[in-house]
């Protein structure tokens, strides 16, 4: 079991970034805030591959595969920009849960593209995660958040894109065979260049103030070291990625616990309930 601790380093890491995710943006500028965390990333992500002899190889791409890449950075940038959007305004305890149905939609897209069949199992796992997250949506009713609302809205265009972005990392992986330490070089470079072009065009518009945090290259540091981490822990012979991808996702549920404690967040319990038996429902989908 060579890919359990990278694979548990991946988690924790992933729930570390959620959390300064929130801090860097609260009041903030969010495009300006990508700009430098896209950045980070990206400079992160090269200097370790760098440190392992292997930018080289990263950077030696096609034209055609250089395109999709470009195509990557814009839905994943999508999805980002609609994170951070939605977090100006929502709890990290309720943006958490929400993230957490993406595998949900990845498998529902996968059904309807790929003609995919669900087994049992897994349709217990749609219906059990269908219910918690109704229960979810009623829950964050008592801190004035509906599901119709302009940031919950936000956080579930930005959870269908990350899905999305999921089902096309299948396609440049799985049959392009590019690296995933390529596609991660070149998205987040690819986002870098996106943001730092929003930023100029709206450098006049946007009024509200850009606050340096530490958090801020902190996200794309520790973004680049969780998706290392994983890059790993697939690299071990026997490493299986549909138990990969459920432990990794339990880092929502530290995101929730560390989000609840750093940021003082309200109606927890609840929140908790509907977390947990979403979380089990992803888990049977996985199987």
């Amino acid at each position: 079991m060579g890919w359990l601790a990278p694979i548990v380093c991946s988690a924790v890491t992933l729930a570390v970034y959620d959390v300064c995710k929130k801090h860097s943006v609260s009041g903030n500028r969010p495009f300006a805030v990508l700009l430098v965390t896209s950045a980070t990333g990206f400079l992160s992500t090269a200097a370790a591959l760098a440190a392992a002899g292997r930018l080289g190889s990263a950077l030696a791409l096609a034209p055609r595969e250089m395109l999709l890449l470009a195509a990557k950075s814009l839905i994943v940038a999508t999805s980002w920009s609609l994170a951070y959007f939605a977090l100006r305004t929502l709890p990290v305890t309720v943006m958490a849960p929400i993230r957490a149905t993406g595998p949900l939609w990845t498998t529902l897209a996968a059904v309807a593209i790929f003609s995919e069949v669900p087994s049992p199992r897994q349709s217990v796992g749609f219906a059990l995660a269908f219910a918690a997250f109704f229960a979810f949506s009623l829950a964050t009713r008592r801190e004035g958040f509906r599901l119709r609302s302009k940031p919950m809205l936000l956080a579930v265009a930005a959870t269908l894109a990350g899905s999305a972005s999921a089902l096309y990392d299948k396609h440049l992986i799985a049959s392009l065979n590019l690296r995933p330490e390529t596609v991660l070089l070149w998205f987040m470079g690819g986002m870098t260049l996106v943001y730092a072009a929003i930023c100029a065009a709206t450098a006049r518009s946007d009024s509200t103030p850009f606050i340096w945090r530490w958090t801020i290259p902190a996200v794309g540091i520790l973004l680049a070291v969780s998706d290392f981490c994983y890059f790993t822990a697939l690299d071990v012979p026997d490493a299986r990625i549909s138990v990969l991808s459920t432990i990794r996702r339990t880092s929502t549920a530290l995101t929730f616990v560390l989000g609840g404690a750093v940021f003082r967040e309200r109606n927890l319990w609840r929140k908790g309930l509907a977390l947990a038996a979403l979380l089990a429902g992803v888990f049977l989908l996985c199987q």
